[in-house]
C-alpha cells in the first residue's frame, strides 16, 4: 500500500501518466538511461523508505544492469511503460473504489440527505409562515366583509321614518280617485234629473230642498245684520245651548271654499260607511264634509238646474228626418251638463284628496279602534315633535289621515325637524336609501302635479271651446246658406 502511494506521488492523475510517457518515447537513448537512472534511484530512495525493501532493490538492480546492455533497453523501456501504466490502473482502482465509492461517496450521500432533511425542515417551517399569512388575511378579510356587511344592511330609525309613514299612502290615493267619480256622479244626475235625486221633479223642488238645508245646517243669524235670524233654525239659534261649536264651524260652510277644502288637511269624506247601513246599533257616523262638498257644488254648478221635458217630447218620430226643437235643447242641456263637469272635477279632486282613509273594519263590528293605526300613529309623533299641540294634531290629521295629509309631511313637515339633517350623519348604505326614498316622494308629487296641469289643460280647453262657440256657429250658418 506504501508503494501504491509513493506512485501516487509522482503521477496522480491519469492526463499525468499519459505525458510522462510521451515525454519517455521522445527523448534520445542517453537521455533515457539518465532517467532511468534518475527514476531508479528516485524510486529507490522512496521504497527504502517503506518496508518492502526487497521488491524495490529486486526491480532497481535489474534496470540498473539493462543500462550497460544496449539490447536489452527496449525490453526494459516496455517493461517500465507496462510497470508505470499498472501503477496507474492501480492507483484509478483505488481512487475510484476506496476513495469515492467507499469514502468520499457515501458521505456525500450523507450530507445530501441531511442537507435535504434540513432543506425540507426549513422550507416547511416556510410554508407555515405562508399558511398562515394566507389564514390571517383570509379572516381579516372575513372579518372586513362582515363588518361591512353589518354596516350596510342594517338600516337606521331615520330610514325606516319613509316606510312607516308611507302606510296605506296608495290606499288613500285609490280611495279618494273613487270618491271623486262619486261626487261627480252624484252632480251630473242632479243636474239630469235621475232618480232619487234632489233634481229628480224639477228645479223649483231641488231649491227647496237647498234652502231647507241651508237653514238647517249653514244658516248665521249674524249675517246681513242679523236679518236671517227670521228664517234660520231656532232650535240652532246662539241663545240656545244646542249651538255648540260644531255648528258653529259648519256656518256658511256652502259657501266658504277656504276654511272648507283648502285650509284642513283632512276632510270627514267616508262613503265606505254605506255597506253597513242594515247592521244593528250602528255607532253615529259623523261625515259631515260629504254634506258640505256637495252644497258647495249645488251652489258653485248648476244653481238653477234645467227643467225636465217630458219624455213622450224627446221620443223619436219615424216620419221625421230631423231633430226636434226639444230634442235639440236636451242635447244642448248634456253639453252645458258635460261642460260642467270638467270644471267640476278639479274641486272634486281637490277634495278627494282630503278624504280620510277608510275606517278600520271593527270601528262598526264592535272593536275599540277608532283610528287608522298604519300611518296616522306615526305623523302624530312627527307633528309633536315640531311643537304642534296635540288637540291641533287631531284637528289636522282627523281621525283617519288623508292622502294629502301624507304627502305634506312626507315632502314638507318630516324636514323641518332639525333631527333629520343630523341623522344623515350615517353609514353611506343608509344615505344612499334615504336619496333613493326622497327620490320616489318626489316622483309621487310629480304625478300629482301631471294631474293637476291635465285638470288645468281641460278646462282651458273647454273654456276656448266656449269662447269659439258663437263663432262655430255663425260659420254653420254660412255653410247651411250656402247648401240651399
Amino acid at each position: 500500500m506504501r508503494k501504491h502511494i509513493n506512485i501516487n506521488m509522482l503521477k496522480s492523475t491519469p492526463l499525468l501518466k499519459k505525458t510522462t510517457l510521451a515525454i519517455v518515447r521522445r527523448i534520445n537513448p542517453l537521455t533515457k538511461k539518465a532517467v532511468v537512472i534518475v527514476f531508479c534511484l528516485t524510486f529507490s530512495i522512496s521504497v527504502l523508505a517503506t518496508s518492502n525493501k526487497a521488491y524495490a532493490c529486486g526491480i532497481c538492480v535489474g534496470l540498473v544492469a539493462a543500462m550497460d546492455n544496449p539490447s536489452l533497453w527496449g525490453k526494459t523501456e516496455d517493461v517500465l511503460d507496462e510497470h508505470i501504466n499498472d501503477e496507474f490502473m492501480e492507483l484509478e482502482d483505488y481512487i475510484l473504489r476506496m476513495i469515492w465509492m467507499e469514502n468520499v461517496l457515501p458521505a456525500l450521500m450523507l450530507a445530501t440527505e441531511q442537507l435535504s432533511a434540513v432543506a425540507i425542515q426549513q422550507v416547511m417551517a416556510i410554508g407555515m409562515f405562508m399558511d398562515a399569512e394566507i389564514q390571517m388575511n383570509s379572516q381579516r378579510l372575513l372579518q372586513e366583509i362582515q363588518a361591512q356587511t353589518h354596516k350596510d344592511f342594517r338600516p337606521s330609525e331615520g330610514l325606516c321614518e319613509f316606510g312607516t309613514l308611507s302606510k296605506s299612502l296608495a290606499n288613500a290615493d285609490i280611495n279618494g280617485d273613487t270618491y271623486a267619480v262619486i261626487f261627480s256622479e252624484r252632480s251630473q244626475d242632479r243636474q239630469l234629473g235621475k232618480g232619487d235625486s234632489a233634481g229628480t221633479y224639477g228645479h223649483d223642488l231641488d231649491l227647496h230642498s237647498r234652502i231647507l238645508h241651508f237653514i238647517g245646517l249653514f244658516c248665521n243669524h249674524k249675517d246681513r245684520g242679523s236679518a236671517l235670524e227670521t228664517i234660520c233654525d231656532v232650535s240652532i239659534s246662539w241663545s240656545s245651548g244646542s249651538f255648540d261649536e260644531a255648528a258653529r264651524l259648519r256656518m256658511n260652510k256652502d259657501i266658504d271654499y277656504y276654511s272648507l277644502v283648502d285650509k284642513p288637511w283632512s276632510l270627514r269624506i267616508d262613503f265606505s260607511n254605506q255597506k253597513l247601513i242594515d247592521l244593528s246599533a250602528i255607532p253615529p257616523i259623523h261625515d259631515e264634509d260629504e254634506e258640505h262638498i256637495l252644497a258647495l257644488a249645488a251652489n258653485l254648478f248648476g244653481h238653477i238646474t234645467f227643467a225636465r221635458p217630458p219624455a213622450r217630447l224627446l221620443a223619436n218620430r219615424p216620419n221625421e228626418k230631423s231633430l226636434t226643437t226639444v230634442q235639440k235643447l236636451y242635447l244642448d242641456m248634456r253639453a252645458v251638463v258635460a261642460k260642467r263637469s270638467v270644471a267640476e272635477n278639479s274641486l272634486f279632486s281637490i277634495a278627494t284628496m282630503k278624504s280620510q282613509a277608510p275606517r278600520p273594519p271593527d270601528l262598526y263590528l264592535g272593536g275599540g279602534g277608532k283610528t287608522d293605526p298604519r300611518a296616522r300613529d306615526y305623523m302624530v309623533n312627527v307633528l309633536m315633535e315640531l311643537g304642534v299641540a296635540n288637540s291641533d294634531v287631531l284637528q289636522m290629521l282627523g281621525e283617519n289621515i288623508s292622502y294629502f295629509a301624507q304627502m305634506e309631511i312626507l315632502t314638507k313637515k318630516l324636514y323641518q325637524n332639525p333631527d333629520f339633517y343630523t341623522n344623515l350623519y350615517d353609514t353611506p348604505a343608509n344615505v344612499e336609501r334615504k336619496t333613493v326614498a326622497l327620490q320616489a316622494i318626489k316622483l309621487m308629487q310629480k304625478f300629482d302635479m301631471l294631474k293637476s296641469h291635465l285638470r288645468g289643460e281641460a278646462n282651458v280647453s273647454i273654456l276656448l271651446e266656449m269662447a269659439v262657440e258663437q263663432l262655430q256657429r255663425e260659420v254653420e250658418d254660412q255653410i247651411q246658406a250656402l247648401a240651399k
